[in-house]
């Protein structure tokens, strides 16, 4: 626990080594691209336009959705999104900094969590986005989206946990990013990404939900939907079991991230 403690402290004091990775992952991301910055609000609305067609269109859920399936798939694939990519990208953080981990002496958790931020960063432009949306297809803000930062800082702590872990076995194993992939994919499927869970248009049976609402990215994503699109405040168990989720996961990948840092150098 001791270890744990110093690890986090050091951590802390790096803070802004922190911010110079962010900087440097956002200013490479943008690097040689035409539009600029431009892309941060064009691409998240591509994105959901081609899975509206794919999921809405051909697959009938807009139908099947009575007009609410636009922002229901727009807050699922764009919040998966930032929860995919930040832990894809955590999968190969080490290694691509091999140079850097070689010739300094750092806390080499400043990757995984600058990889956490800079996806945050472009979630946050996913965010406006998903905003414009709601006002556009006639639905109405309400107080309750207040509740969307507590949403935001707990869907962080939750990809930021599965990253350490990601991180670390990426140090160790060449085909983390691989296997990563096709367990993110198995998990989006599993998730209420393009599927009504729960209501009167849910696909998931009422005697399932208590078990398939133990995934926390399910919790996740309902959450953003509660506050977003049915001016409702999130379930107050929903919220406990999410913010004792993603502490848990936060802290025990933390504590195998910091077991693991001390061998990095030998495999990378």
């Amino acid at each position: 626990m001791a270890t744990i403690t110093r690890s986090i402290a050091e951590l802390v004091s790096r803070w802004e080594t922190v911010r110079f990775l962010v900087a440097g992952n956002l200013k490479a991301g943008h690097r040689e691209k035409v539009l600029g910055h431009v892309w941060n609000l064009l691409d998240p609305l591509l994105f959901v336009g081609v899975y509206y067609v794919v999921f809405g269109l051909l697959f009938g859920q807009a139908e099947r959705g009575r007009g609410t399936f636009i922002v229901y798939l727009a807050i699922g694939v764009l919040a998966w999104r930032f929860f995919d990519a930040t832990v894809s990208q955590a999968t190969l953080c080490i290694k691509a900094n091999r140079g850097l981990i070689h010739e300094i002496a750092f806390p080499k958790a400043v990757f995984p969590v600058a990889v956490s931020l800079s996806r945050l960063y472009d979630f946050l432009w996913g965010v406006v986005v998903l905003l414009a949306i709601v006002l556009c297809t006639g639905f109405a803000l309400t107080a309750h989206v207040l509740w969307l930062p507590p949403l935001l800082a707990l869907h962080l702590l939750f990809a930021m946990g599965i990253a350490f872990f990601a991180a670390c076995l990426g140090a160790f194993f060449a085909d983390t990013a691989n296997v990563a992939g096709v367990l993110l994919r198995l998990w989006m499927y599993a998730s209420p990404t393009f599927y009504y869970a729960r209501g009167e248009h849910a696909l998931i049976p009422e005697r399932f939900q208590g078990i398939y609402m133990m995934n926390p990215m399910a919790c996740v994503l309902e959450g953003y939907r509660d506050a977003l699109l049915w001016g409702r405040m999130p379930d107050p168990a929903m919220l406990l079991y999410m913010l004792v989720a993603s502490l848990a996961v936060l802290l025990a990948g933390f504590a195998v991230f910091t077991f693991g840092e001390g061998r990095f150098a030998k495999y990378i």
